[in-house]
């Protein structure tokens, strides 16, 4: 076959070094990528696949948009290679070019792939194109310059080498141009300390070497490039792919290719050794370690394995990892622990017991492995002294032991009964829910109790339940104790045991322990801590809440008018209560208080009427009712509501029947939250004033002092208004009413007529008032206060002169009505009358007028006709004044 050389463009660059190498398919081509070739002739495409990566893989070499025309020229258009890791191969693409072909291009793709084992990559993709050239007669001459290689070395052989021999080439380049040319060597593949080139040498004078750095050819000339590779000493085993280029001074874009197969030789060096940690043990295990180096240039794995020597089966063997895979030029280390199976077999004396033990190393390849015997010793040192101790002691108790049993079953007394644990089982119990105090103890030796006896003392020492006595001198327990107890032959263990104590109070339990007669009977006596019996918790006190009905009442209007004398008579009457003790009145004795009948809310307003409302009302025996004035005097009678005596209900609808039958029907009641209300209770005070209402339960089964007093807020009754029923004035003329209901109160004059000569005249005043508790008339200057209803006469005489007269009513609140009038003597028979002179605003009026009032005051006639007669003083009427009967009343 002959070897062409093609230019570098075709070729990727690869990396020899397979640390750094990240395409794991490495792909050469023969082919630059645009082939030429006549009709007739053949044209071969060599493809050279290496497995670069790390595992084994199948890849597919083929031919991609082949055009169709040139389908039939290529048998081979698709073909499969299997490489393992570092193993290359060639492929050969030969296209058979008819001569009957048209000259053209024809483009395709050549494809390198391995989808099933490196799916990750993507497919090599290299364009190609095939020019079918025109007839024989239109071809140029070649000139392109060749070189070739020996030794030869292909895929199939590639040259060996060991690391650190130097591997030398003969690289023949041939000038086939007409040209001199220069040409120059590179190896880029690989690192410059592993090539050395070396071009002939010239002479420039005679006797001076010169050394060339590149080949001088002339025309159709043929030189001699001698390369030498040197792999380093720790170059490692594999196959490599060195890329030779040799460059053309004349013609710089070409480049010539050629490819080395060399093949580094494997190195198997690999060294271990063994090193002693703890080797000197008592209980911790013995320490060693093995540490294996890769010396060589390949990937070694070791296997270790312990073997037991002299004494090698009293132990436990550990190596940790047991296998070790070392790259080039590492070391890695294993660790050996060495473990005694069986502590017992330790020696107790001497200088301690040797024991062997051998690890061996082997290499699953079988690759070559240097023998390294490695031994080691373990040293299980004896006991100390004092471990032996225990044993010496173990005897001397042993001895011990036996006297004491000895003396246990034949010498020493039985052990008597005593009581380990006795205490109530409560240190609480309530009198109210009929709780009956329970004990528990705890007794040893229950085989020797004869009796158990059970008493409850105060703290005083007095008697207060029991004696409780359970006979324990048969072979089973007392019926009263079957259920509570648990017997063993240790130990009596009894829990809740009832007594008798169920009142209330403190109670301290003593349990007597009585021996059954025999050796080292000695009676025992426990006690317990104080448990108390709450009593009965009293029942919640009533709680009262009083108030009056209203804050303010009225007076009653009197109904009958009294005959004057025995109105003059007639006293208010009120209880003296002043020389009683508030104490006293407060807690009067029921039984003598006044039964008051009451009346139905509606009948009468005037009446002061209390509410309040009782909470536990099956706990008051009788409700007394005392109302007070405002400095705190009885005002009334105390009236007392005595409650239905009969056993206290407990359900709320049995409660109704203790309500005090005058206060059941209209004015007491009982809810449903067992409150009494009651409302509109009147208490017999009509009388005008401020009053409070106190309301004392007296409770069953409690003295008259504990009763419970609530005092409700002060209410009123405002008293009448003071009111003049009737007031005349009479004399001989007749009666005139000095009271007129809607007329205002002015001061009226009256004028008597006393005949000279005449001692004296009498004036009757009559009156009425309406005669309410804490009313007083009095008639001023005199006789001051008089009675309701009454008549006053009153002399005048001539020489008296004016005479005024106040009326005045006032009621119990200080609220006053007054009326006043004058009396004021004159002689009817003067010896000069007075004229009488009215101004109307003009002369003749004026006298006109004059003249008629005083024909009208001497006739008693009014301008109506009618004869009215009038007897009094002669008035002198001035202009712009009022006559005295107009003006208003007016006071000294």
């Amino acid at each position: 076959m002959t070897r062409y050389s093609v230019p570098m463009e075709a070729l990727p660059q690869i990396a020899l070094d397979h640390a750094a190498a990240t395409d794991p398919i490495g792909v050469i081509i023969s082919s630059s990528g645009q082939d030429q070739v006549l009709p007739g002739d053949s044209l071969e495409i060599r493809v050279t696949v290496t497995n670069k990566g790390d595992k084994s893989a199948v890849i597919d070499i083929f031919l991609d948009e082949l055009p169709v025309a040139i389908h039939p020229w290529c048998e081979t258009i698709q073909t499969q290679l299997a490489l393992d890791p570092g193993e290359g191969e060639d492929v050969t693409l030969r296209f058979d070019v008819p001569a009957t072909a048209l000259a053209g291009a024809y483009d395709y793709w050549l494809v390198v792939d391995a989808p099933d084992h490196y799916s990750g990559r993507p497919p090599h993709r290299y364009p190609h194109s095939l020019k079918v050239l025109p007839p024989p007669q239109s071809a140029l001459r070649e000139n392109t310059p060749t070189f070739a290689v020996e030794p030869v070395t292909t895929h199939t052989k590639p040259i060996k080498v060991l690391p650190g021999n130097p591997l030398q080439f003969q690289v023949y380049v041939y000038n086939r141009s007409d040209r001199v040319d220069r040409f120059r060597l590179r190896c880029a593949d690989l690192p410059e300390d592993w090539v050395t080139i070396n071009y002939p040498q010239g002479f420039r004078t005679p006797g001076l070497a010169i050394v060339e750095s590149q080949l001088d050819l002339n025309p159709d000339m043929e030189g001699v490039i001698l390369l030498t590779l040197t792999p380093p000493p720790n170059a490692l085993a594999q196959t490599m792919l060195v890329t030779l280029q040799v460059k053309s001074e004349n013609n710089p874009k070409l480049k010539l290719l050629d490819v080395l197969y060399l093949q580094i030789e494997p190195l198997y060096q690999v060294t271990t050794h063994f090193r002693t940690l703890v080797s000197r043990i008592q209980q911790q295990p013995g320490r060693y370690s093995v540490q294996a180096t890769n010396q060589g240039n390949t990937t070694r794995t070791l296997d270790f394995q312990i073997v037991g020597l002299e004494g090698g089966d009293l132990c436990n063997y550990t190596i940790h990892p047991s296998s070790l895979t070392l790259a080039p030029q590492q070391a890695l280390v294993s660790d050996v622990m060495v473990q005694p199976k069986h502590p017992w077999k330790r020696p107790l004396f001497g200088g301690g017991r040797v024991i062997q033990f051998e690890v061996v190393a082997t290499d699953p390849a079988k690759k070559p492995l240097i023998e390294n015997p490695m031994q080691g010793l373990l040293m299980w040192e004896a006991r100390p002294w004092w471990q032996i101790l225990p044993f010496i002691l173990l005897l001397i108790g042993s001895f011990i032991g036996l006297m004491w049993l000895t003396w246990w079953f034949f010498i020493h007394p039985p052990a008597p009964s005593r009581v380990l644990r006795f205490a109530p089982e409560s240190t609480a119990y309530d009198a109210s829910n009929d709780d009956t105090v329970s004990v528990g103890f705890e007794i040893s030796n229950p085989g020797r109790i004869q009796q158990l006896e059970i008493i409850g003392q105060s703290v005083e020492g007095d008697l207060l339940s029991g004696p409780l006595t359970y006979d324990l001198s048969g072979k089973t327990l007392p019926p009263e104790l079957e259920s509570f107890c648990i017997e063993r032959r240790q130990a009596l263990t009894c829990r809740n045991v009832r007594t008798d104590a169920k009142r209330a109070g403190e109670y301290q339990f003593i349990l007597n322990v009585i021996p059954k007669p025999g050796r080292n009977a000695i009676p025992t006596q426990a006690q317990s801590a104080l448990v108390a019996i709450a009593p009965i918790p009293p029942a919640p006190l009533p709680s009262i809440e009083v108030a009056p009905s209203a804050k303010s009442y009225v007076e009653k209007a009197p109904s009958i008018v009294k005959d004057p004398i025995e109105q003059t008579n007639t006293q208010t009457a009120k209880i003296d209560s002043s020389a009683v003790p508030l104490a006293e009145q407060t807690f009067l004795d029921p039984n003598n208080s006044e039964h008051f009948e009451p009346s139905t809310p509606v009948e009468d307003p005037h009446v002061v009427r209390a509410n309040w409302y009782i909470s536990h009302p099956e706990q008051i025996k009788a409700i007394k009712l005392i109302v007070r004035d405002a400095e705190k005097a009885v005002a009334a009678k105390p009236l007392t509501f005595e409650f239905n005596q009969q056993q206290q209900p407990k359900e709320p609808a049995n409660l109704k029947d203790i309500i005090p039958t005058k206060l059941a029907d209209g004015f007491c009641n009982i809810d449903e939250t067992q409150i009494l209300k009651c409302e509109n209770v009147p208490t017999g005070l009509r009388q005008p004033g401020t009053y409070t209402i106190d309301v004392v339960a007296i409770l069953r089964d409690k003295p008259l002092a504990e009763a419970i007093v609530t005092t409700s807020e002060p209410t009123q009754i405002s008293p009448r208004p003071p009111k003049i029923i009737s007031l005349t004035y009479n004399d001989s003329t007749g009666p005139i009413p000095l009271v007129t209901p809607g007329i205002p109160n002015y001061l009226s004059d009256f004028f008597v007529a006393v005949e000279a000569g005449n001692a004296q005249k009498i004036v009757t005043l009559n009156w009425e008032v309406e005669e309410n508790v804490g009313t007083q008339v009095m008639i001023l200057p005199t006789p001051g206060p008089v009675a309701a209803v009454g008549t006053l006469s009153v002399p005048i005489r001539l020489d008296s002169g004016k005479t005024i007269l106040s009326f005045k009513v006032q009621n119990s609140a200080g609220e006053m009505e007054a009326r006043s009038f004058s009396i004021t003597p004159y002689d009817p028979t003067p010896e000069k009358p007075p004229e009488i002179v009215i101004n109307t605003g003009s002369d003749q009026a004026a006298g006109a007028t004059a003249a008629g009032a005083a024909n009208g005051a001497a006739t008693g006639e009014n301008s109506s006709g009618e004869s009215e007669t009038f007897e009094g003083p002669p008035v002198t009427i001035k202009p712009g004044k009022v006559s005295p009967v107009e003006l208003p009343p007016q006071f000294e």
